[in-house]
């Protein structure tokens, strides 16, 4: 980690090497492919890891502050980015105050601590950059503050995708290592389920016990939400949408049904009728569920909440207390005007999010 930034070395050369093209103009876009290889050149890594890392640094549901802003295909959810040649980038505002930073142009700023280590499978979480920015200006002002208020300032682990945190969080600010668990959002609808199935369509009835024809409702289009008793509107980072759709389907009748994709061992049946992936451009989850006559939607929706990839869970750690961390970056870097660098970063990230696609 820099000790300007707290950027890890790789993600700083990366956004190094973009530099070496826009740095005479910042709002630039340059090829990809033209800076793979001075990454390459400078640390040795190669064109297909460095990419991975470039639009990791670029997607605003890996990294809170991402530090570039790509242009084209950067992949989503469902797919890889297109090849390097096909997508340009260049610093984003954020990314430009680090660079400033390092250069010694502005003063240190936190962007490591609020990204964390865990986007590139490191156990520090991200936090959220507004609650950081402010509890270490409350520091800065009033270095006395009690433990209890410096952490009711910076908050909780943080989820980029806006997924319910929990775990063990006390022992985690401490510094001890704990299970963090991420748990999508799942919404009732208000749509009343019926207390019982009405019965089949005679075409439908007659083909009921039939291979392979689905013995519930099937509608297409629209009328999914229409019907949809929940609603599956966030899912852990890292989590396809069309995964967890196909998973929940698999379970929607009687039977033996084993998922152990993290250890994990199911056998149950869920209560679903129907489910739709709707997750599109600008609403990147949204799965839509129909629940079966008769069902309990609350209990239906705890029961879906525990479903593995719905939910995960990974080790989570700070290298130290967050108090600590917070304290040690407020006493270290008091003798410059990190308040003015802070303010920058505030404002370039409020920019970055305001220009960000919603979802």
């Amino acid at each position: 980690m820099t000790d300007r930034t707290g950027l890890g070395p790789i993600d700083l050369a990366v956004l190094q090497a973009i530099d070496t093209y826009t740095a005479d103009h910042p709002r630039r876009y340059v090829a990809c492919s033209q800076v793979l290889p001075v990454i390459e050149e400078r640390i040795g890594l190669g064109p297909r890891y460095a990419y991975d890392a470039l639009v990791d640094l670029a997607r605003y549901w890996v990294i809170p502050v991402p530090v570039i802003t790509a242009r084209g295909n950067i992949g989503d959810r469902y797919s890889p980015a297109s090849e390097p040649q096909h997508v340009e980038c260049r610093p984003s505002r954020a990314g430009q105050v680090v660079l400033d930073a390092e250069a010694g142009r502005l003063a240190r700023v936190p962007v490591g601590l609020i990204n964390g280590t865990a986007y590139r499978g490191g156990t520090q979480p991200p936090l959220q950059p507004a609650r950081v920015i402010a509890a270490l200006r409350h520091l800065l002002d009033h270095p006395g503050t009690a433990d209890s208020e410096l952490l009711s300032l910076a908050g909780p682990p943080y989820s980029v995708t806006g997924c319910t945190i929990t775990g063990d969080l006390d022992a985690l600010a401490a510094g001890q290592c704990i299970m963090l668990r991420q748990t999508g959002r799942i919404i009732r609808t208000g749509t009343p389920v019926p207390d019982r199935r009405p019965p089949l369509p005679p075409e439908i009835a007659a083909r009921a016990d039939q291979p392979g024809v689905h013995h519930g409702w099937v509608s297409t289009g629209p009328d999914h939400l229409s019907r949809a008793h929940l609603v599956i509107e966030s899912l852990p980072p890292g989590v396809s949408p069309a995964q967890v759709c196909c998973d929940l389907a698999s379970h929607r009748r009687p039977g033996p049904h084993h998922v152990t994709r993290s250890g994990r061992r199911y056998d149950i049946t869920l209560p679903i009728s129907d489910i739709a992936d709707l997750s599109r451009d600008g609403v990147p989850v949204h799965i839509a569920i129909t629940l079966r006559p008769g069902t309990d939607p609350e209990a239906a929706r705890d029961q879906l909440a525990a479903f593995d990839g719905i939910t995960t869970q990974a080790p989570a750690a700070h290298p130290i207390s967050l108090v600590s961390l917070l304290r040690t970056w407020a006493r270290q870097h008091r003798r410059e005007d990190v308040a003015a660098s802070l303010t920058g970063l505030h404002d370039a990230i409020r920019h970055d999010q305001q220009r960000a696609p919603r979802g």
